[in-house]
């Protein structure tokens, strides 16, 4: 579903929910009534002076002056009659309270202060299940868990920087372009590098972060893209690969494990990114492969696209496999 879908699907819920929430309101207030004598008669004078209220005030032309004044004291001397009778019945004293799953957009899923946005109870919803769209946990790989420690201090022979000086100029980079979409520096990210060395935890922490700014990238593995466009191209149909083509953030993981069919995967692929280069279209992409491995795997047609620096930013990650790192620190 699109976030546009998923909103709508949250304001149907939303609103089933008040409805429950006021039948469950309503049977309150009819088993109270029946536990205390005289309470219906309170509370429907009260309701009367409320609606009596409100017209005086709409009727400006006619209001007199003061004409509302004496309601609140009204309306308090009621309440406390409530309350008196509630008690008396040994029923709590919030027992006549409206029902609200969230109290601060009382079930709206909006609030109006200033202005209309959305609560935090339905922006978290919202998060999840957009998240939920992409494959990826609410409480998975952000930003914020990222761990440092976990990347070697030592600086290789022949390297000028530590492996977790990479990882750190990696995170800064994709934290600034999740940020910054989308006037980012360049439109497209390439990670390359060994498998466990931090790749997937950053594409993963650029979803959270565009989700939470309420963009809706597509996120993929580069086996799914292949099977896309495995059925695009034997139904010859493009409707198959309009989603990916389109997606104003696109995430493709593991590049290069995907098999290789003729006629296929490298003339989809080139389709794609030129496509989505030629539209300005964002495209972060994983791989394990080396350049020279890119240019020999899917020609010289994909790689010139990946190697063009006024598109791409390429994000080398080195060292050694922080995953078996994290299996120790479980044992």
């Amino acid at each position: 579903m699109t976030r546009e879908q998923l909103i709508l699907t949250l304001s149907q819920e939303y609103a089933a929910r008040r409805e429950e929430n006021m039948r469950i309101y309503e049977d309150r207030r009819v088993q109270a009534c029946q536990q205390c004598p005289g309470l219906r008669e309170v509370l429907d004078a009260r309701h009367a002076a409320v609606l009596q209220g409100v017209r005086t005030s709409l009727m400006n032309r006619f209001r007199k002056e003061g004409e509302n004044a004496q309601l609140p004291n009204a309306m308090a001397v009621m309440n406390q009659r409530i309350a008196e009778l509630l008690k008396e019945a040994g029923l709590p004293a919030d027992a006549l309270e409206p029902v609200y799953t969230c109290a601060t957009c009382k079930d709206e899923g909006y609030v109006y202060t200033p202005s209309r946005q959305m609560c935090a109870c339905m922006k978290q919803e919202l998060n999840r299940r957009m998240l939920g769209e992409l494959g990826l946990s609410a409480t998975g790989n952000t930003f914020e868990r990222f761990d440092e420690s976990l990347f070697s201090e030592e600086i290789p022979e022949g390297d000028k920087l530590s492996q977790r000086q990479r990882a750190l100029l990696a995170r800064k980079t994709c934290l600034e372009y999740a940020d910054s979409f989308p006037d980012t520096a360049t439109p497209n990210l390439l990670l390359s590098g060994k498998s466990g060395l931090g790749k997937t935890f950053l594409l993963h922490a650029i979803a959270h972060r565009l989700v939470q700014r309420d963009i809706m990238p597509v996120y993929t593995s580069a086996y799914h893209l292949l099977e896309v466009a495995r059925k695009s191209y034997f139904e010859n149909s493009s409707d198959k690969l309009a989603e990916m083509m389109n997606a104003p953030v696109l995430l493709i993981d593991d590049l290069g494990t995907e098999p290789m069919m003729q006629n296929i995967t490298i003339e989809q692929l080139f389709n794609l990114l030129n496509e989505r280069q030629l539209n300005r279209r964002h495209t972060v992409i994983s791989t394990n492969l080396t350049m020279a491995e890119l240019k020999e795997r899917y020609t010289e047609r994909v790689s010139s696209r990946l190697m063009d620096e006024s598109s791409w930013r390429r994000l080398v990650f080195t060292g050694s496999d922080v995953r078996k790192k994290l299996k120790r620190g479980k044992q």
